[in-house]
C-alpha cells in the first residue's frame, strides 16, 4: 500500500469520525441544554460538520465518509473493489471511535446517557406505535428515501458533466456544501421518525458504544438495525442506478476531459430522453 492511500485512508477515518462526533454530539448537547430534541440545531450541525469534512478530505480521498455511498460508486464502477473494502472498514472503525469517545468524554450522569441514547439513530418506536414488521419496513422507507436524496446529489455533483459545465470552477469549491445542504434537510425531516442517519456508519458508532451502558444493553440496541443496513445502501444504490440509467448523458454524447473547462456540448441529453428518440 502506497502512502498516499494510506494518508486517503486516515483521511476518511478522521472525516467519519468528525461526521459521527459532531452529528451524535449534537443530539447531547440538545437535551442537556434543555432544548427540544429535535431542533433545527441538530440538523444544523450534522449539515454543517459533513461539509466542513468534505471540504478537507474530498481532494485527499474523495469524500465518501458513509459506506452506502461508497458501496455506490463501486457498484457503478467508479471505485475498485480493494479500495472500497479498505475506505468503508476505516468509516466504520471512525465511527466506532467517535461513539467511544463521545461515551466517554462527555460528563454526564449514566440517566442523561439513557434518554439520548448517546446520541445513537433509532427508531421512534412512539411514532411508529411499537416494534413490528411493519414498523421496520417504514423504517427502512424512512432511510431509504433520505439516503437516495444524498446520493442523487452526490452522482450528479460528482460525475454529470452537464453539471460541471453549469458550475464551472465552483463546482469542486461548493461540493461540500450542497452536500451538507441534504445532510442537514435529510436530518431535519427524518430524526423524529429513524434519527435521520441516511449513513450506517452514522447509526453503527454510538449504537456500538450503548452496549457499554447497561440500560442501554439491556434495550437491545440493534434490535433496528436492519433499518440503518437496508434503507441507506438500497437507497444509495437506486439513486446511483436511476442517475445512471435516466438522467446522465450517454457515454458517447459525454466528454468527461472537457468537463472540468466547462466545454461539454451544449446539447447534451438524457439517456432517457435519447432512447426514446
Amino acid at each position: 500500500m502506497d502512502e498516499r492511500n494510506l494518508r486517503a485512508y486516515f483521511a476518511e477515518l478522521l472525516g467519519t469520525f468528525a461526521v459521527v462526533f459532531i452529528s451524535a454530539g449534537a443530539v447531547w448537547a440538545s437535551r442537556l441544554g434543555g432544548l427540544e430534541p429535535w431542533s433545527v440545531s441538530i440538523a444544523l450541525a450534522a449539515g454543517l460538520i459533513y461539509a466542513a469534512a468534505l471540504a478537507v478530505t474530498l481532494p485527499v480521498s474523495g469524500g465518501y465518509l458513509n459506506p452506502a455511498i461508497t458501496l455506490m460508486l463501486w457498484v457503478f464502477k467508479h471505485l475498485d473493489g480493494a479500495k472500497a473494502v479498505a475506505l468503508i472498514f476505516v468509516q466504520f472503525l471512525g465511527a466506532a471511535l467517535a461513539g467511544f469517545s463521545l461515551r466517554f468524554i462527555f460528563p454526564v450522569q449514566e440517566s442523561a446517557m439513557i434518554v439520548t441514547r448517546l446520541g445513537a439513530p433509532h427508531l421512534n418506536l412512539e411514532v411508529f406505535n411499537g416494534m413490528t414488521l411493519g414498523t421496520m419496513l417504514k423504517g427502512i422507507g424512512v432511510e431509504l428515501v433520505l439516503t437516495f436524496f444524498l446520493g442523487f446529489v452526490l452522482y450528479g455533483l460528482a460525475f454529470d458533466p452537464r453539471v460541471a459545465q453549469w458550475m464551472g470552477k465552483t463546482r469542486s469549491r461548493l461540493t461540500g456544501l450542497w452536500l451538507g445542504l441534504v445532510v442537514a434537510a435529510d436530518t431535519f425531516v427524518g430524526f423524529p421518525l429513524t434519527g435521520g442517519a441516511a449513513n450506517p456508519a452514522r447509526w453503527f458508532g454510538p449504537t456500538l458504544a450503548e452496549t457499554t451502558v447497561e440500560p442501554l444493553r439491556l434495550q437491545n440496541p440493534f434490535a433496528d438495525h436492519a433499518v440503518y443496513w437496508i434503507g441507506p445502501i438500497a437507497g444509495a444504490l437506486i439513486a446511483g442506478w436511476l442517475y445512471t440509467a435516466l438522467v446522465l448523458p450517454p457515454v458517447e454524447e459525454s466528454v468527461p476531459q472537457k468537463a472540468q473547462t466547462g466545454t461539454v456540448p451544449a446539447g447534451v441529453s438524457s439517456t432517457l430522453f435519447r432512447a426514446k428518440r
